[in-house]
């Protein structure tokens, strides 16, 4: 099982559900992803395999990706666009399929 994480500038990222435990008792959390200035973590769905995940933006495009499309990821990483966005849009949401 996987985690796919979509920032609000259209970068996507996989990363596997092993990846988030914990490893010691520090209390400060871990990193999920990374996410440059001015951007934030609009969704995360958890995936299977045989799983799609489709981003939607504030002006109505869509994308839709199988699982298998996005390759897996480390935690600390920005992940990789999954849309151009138009000047002024934005993702608002992300959906497992």
């Amino acid at each position: 099982m996987d985690v796919v994480l979509v920032t609000s500038k259209g970068m996507v990222k996989r990363t596997s559900v092993d990846e988030f435990r914990q490893q010691g008792r520090g209390g400060g959390g871990i990193t999920a992803m990374g996410v440059g200035d001015g951007d934030s973590v609009v969704g995360a769905v958890k995936l299977g395999m045989e799983q799609s995940v489709m981003v939607v933006t504030a002006k109505g495009a869509a994308i839709r990706f199988a699982a298998g499309e996005l390759r897996s990821m480390g935690r600390s990483a920005q992940g990789v666009r999954g849309i151009r966005l138009k000047e002024g849009d934005k993702i608002v949401a992300v959906i497992a399929v």
